[in-house]
């Protein structure tokens, strides 16, 4: 929301406040959070009900109170390794299945890097198993390809180097081997749990390759190289990775360092941190960089850009994709294909590169921080700002570029974004600060921003419509917003989530007046486990005095039923984040409504704060407010 839109609230609640006249036991009540957090005007000069620097963990659900927000857990096996998930990428196989892949666990060795992929055994037990070992580098860029040969999908990476990987993501579960075969589990053949027939047959079962000859239609692999009968029955089988070297590869500089990677209409885009040369394939071939005199629709190509490259990123508009380029500190480019018709010579298609419309600084960090959100490109940019980049609404068809991270704008010019990322799932955009250990959370329907929620995240990723995040910290992975504890794993019940919700200043319509108030109006839900903190805070950071007030989930003004409510699974969605649901109550803790009494201090502005530290507790903030009226005496007077 504009700074212009929050002094008409201001002026709004100004006037209709009339502090001279309260009554001692009428209250001010806050209620209805819908401004979420800012962090851009002076604390003092905001509405009530908005969330200032301080507040952390908590949320503005769609019922507009604000709760805590929920843990997270662990997805697969916890580890030792103190090494970060660099990098991850979801895509769908053969049959639609999701397949996840993250790179890292690179320590000080400088060799012992990982690519991995998410597997789920028949029990639901999750694990991660090696697909690559001992990486020297875990800068990974992925993008999915449709294979045409073999009529499957597959996934395409690079990491610096001058080779391009594929990985069709077939598993299976061997049943019995023999010294020159392997049968399978199940009834479908290998070719349809997406193995290869015609390309690299390669596999790996615990770290060793095999090879086959045959046998793909079937559930038993044929002309296996390499006994296999020293596997054990239940062993888990994937495709090999299969290397291409630029070398190889037709139309292409056979040292050029590949380290983007990106794919539209089946033709690949390539890139070099390094270098402002762009490569594009010939449609339906990854290897083939060639294009004839006068090039022609669907062959490849080359530009020259104007820096190096940064991101690449599709997005539809009106009639078509469109392929936007990321380079320098500065630039963004929207990629042309412009057919002609010749009248001396060949018609052909003509590559090119239209920079957009933009500023000194406003081009991308990262490949991690471009992604897309609906009709929109979403980045985070060096200048630094968090953008919006479409066709917005009353401009045609023109790119426009709108920064929406201006509400915190005091918050981002101090962030260290090194290796973090942006997200979009259901309504919400989600920026990974991992060096500040943070996640910035914006919401679409409020167009506000969330207080920060202190994740050690450095990527996201989506399973069966559920948000998960990948550790920053460790060489983990982690199902996010899930009961309220943090690291909840088999045999630990997790650690404590420490909730702040702290509101602005409030004047009551005089800034130059004393006031006074004796109690605090609070109304919310609450679980009986839980202790929660009110603090009333008199003049900026609680300088003059605080004081401090307990609510407990167990006290007489808690309505406890026979048995607290159960959260449950509820889905993080569009019209939920962290746990709320506007078709009932079900669910919510014990309502609360309390009076809390103290010794008044005389103050000219006041602000509330609530807070928790705790395992599994929960609490929800419907409304608050003091019994706040015009002190009798007069304030000292300060004069030059």
């Amino acid at each position: 929301m504009p700074a212009s839109s929050n002094r008409g609230t201001n002026t709004t609640f100004n006037l209709s406040r009339r502090i001279a006249g309260a009554k001692s036991k009428e209250f001010d009540v806050v209620s209805s959070f819908k401004l979420g957090y800012r962090n851009r005007e002076d604390v003092t000069n905001l509405p009530p009900g908005v969330l200032i620097v301080g507040s952390q963990n908590v949320l503005t659900n769609v019922s507009e109170r604000i709760q805590m927000r929920k843990g997270y857990s662990l997805d697969g096996a916890t580890s030792s390794v103190a090494a970060r998930v660099a990098n991850s990428f979801d895509w769908l196989s053969k049959q639609n299945g999701e397949i996840h892949m993250r790179v890292g666990g690179l320590t000080s060795a400088g060799n012992d890097g990982k690519l991995q992929y998410r597997y789920v055994a028949s029990d639901g037990t999750v694990t991660w198993r090696d697909l690559t070992t001992g990486l020297t580098t875990i800068a990974y860029n992925f993008t999915t390809w449709w294979n045409s040969t073999e009529s499957l999908r597959e996934c395409l990476f690079v990491n610096g180097t001058s080779n391009i990987f594929a990985w069709n993501g077939a598993t299976a579960v061997i049943a019995s081997t023999t010294a020159t075969t392997i049968t399978k589990t199940g009834t479908d053949s290998w070719l349809d749990a997406g193995f290869y027939s015609v390309g690299n047959k390669s596999i790996v079962i615990n770290g060793t390759t095999y090879t086959y000859t045959g046998g793909e239609s079937t559930t038993t692999l044929t002309g296996v190289s390499g006994d296999p009968t020293g596997e054990a029955d239940g062993s888990i089988v994937h495709q090999a990775v299969v290397t291409t070297a630029n070398s190889t590869m037709t139309g292409i500089t056979s040292t050029f360092t590949n380290g983007l990677i990106a794919t539209m209409n089946n033709q690949i885009f390539l890139g070099s941190l390094t270098s402002s040369v762009m490569w594009l394939s010939k449609v339906n071939s990854y290897t083939d960089y060639s294009s004839s005199t006068t090039r022609q629709q669907g062959e490849g190509g080359s530009l020259v850009l104007d820096a190096n490259l940064v991101a690449f990123n599709v997005q539809g508009d009106q009639t078509t994709s469109t392929m936007y380029v990321s380079a320098g500190k500065d630039i963004w480019y929207k990629i042309t294909f412009t057919t002609f018709v010749s009248v001396v010579g060949a018609s052909g298609e003509t590559l090119g590169a239209v920079p957009i419309k933009s500023g000194k600084r406003q081009g991308a960090i990262s490949q991690a921080f471009v992604s897309n959100m609906k009709n929109n490109v979403i980045s985070v940019t060096n200048e630094t700002t968090i953008d919006l980049m479409g066709v917005m609404e009353n401009y045609l068809t023109q790119i426009q570029v709108q920064n929406i991270s201006d509400p915190i704008k005091l918050d981002i010019d101090s962030y260290d974004f090194t290796n973090g990322s942006i997200f979009y799932f259901r309504y919400y955009i989600y920026v990974a600060i991992p060096a500040e250990g943070i996640v910035r959370v914006f919401n679409i329907a409020t167009k506000s921003w969330e207080a920060p929620q202190t994740l050690p995240i450095s990527r996201f990723y989506i399973v069966d419509g559920e948000l998960y995040g990948h550790s920053y910290n460790t060489f983990e992975s982690y199902k996010l917003f899930t009961g309220y504890a943090d690291r909840v794993y088999t045999g630990f019940s997790g650690f404590p989530i420490s909730a702040v919700a702290k509101f602005s200043y409030q004047n009551y319509g005089s800034r130059s007046t004393y006031k006074k108030a004796n109690y605090l109006y609070v109304e919310g839900y609450i679980t009986a486990n839980t202790s929660l903190t009110a603090n009333v805070n008199y003049e900026l950071d609680g300088c003059m005095t605080s004081r401090t007030l307990p609510i407990s989930g167990k006290a007489s003004y808690v309505c406890l039923p026979t048995e607290t409510g159960s959260l449950g699974k509820v889905s993080l969605g569009k019209s939920k984040l962290g746990g709320a649901d506007t078709a009932s109550i079900n669910g919510l803790p014990p309502k609360f409504r309390v009076e809390l009494s103290f010794n008044n201090k005389n103050f000219f502005e006041q602000s509330t704060q609530f807070s928790c530290l705790g395992v599994n507790q929960r609490f929800e903030i419907l409304a608050f407010g003091l019994n706040a009226s015009q002190a009798s005496e007069e304030p000292v007077k300060n004069r030059a």
